[in-house]
């Protein structure tokens, strides 16, 4: 399903910016706020997810940008229409849908 794959996404987001590396943990204590979850991604679950992100930006560089941002630079829609120059938020959220779909067809297919 969809909804997995962008788990699945956010999963790898985390794992890309803490160096590509399995976190190992279910949350992260912030001392007095208290623990915030992060979702867990193992290497080969990040591995494969990187591998269809790739593909993606090789394939349709637009679609992978939008993602990349989305996922690893967890910008808003409205953020990454105007750093991309995408003109509106709409059609960044059409290129996102149909960025996740093809992540979701390339894992299915895996």
């Amino acid at each position: 399903m969809l909804v997995d794959t962008q788990q699945r996404l956010d999963a790898w987001g985390h794992w890309v910016r803490a160096g590509g590396v399995a976190l190992g943990c279910k949350a992260v204590d912030l001392g007095v706020g208290g623990t915030v979850s992060l979702p867990v991604c193992s290497d080969d679950a990040a591995l494969q997810v990187d591998s269809a992100v790739a593909r993606l930006k090789k394939r349709d560089p637009e679609m992978g940008r939008v993602l990349v941002m989305a996922y690893l630079s967890q910008l808003s829609l409205t953020k990454i229409a105007k750093h991309s120059g995408l003109g509106s938020r709409e059609r960044c959220r059409y290129l996102l849908g149909a960025a996740e779909a093809w992540v979701d067809a390339c894992l299915i297919s895996h």
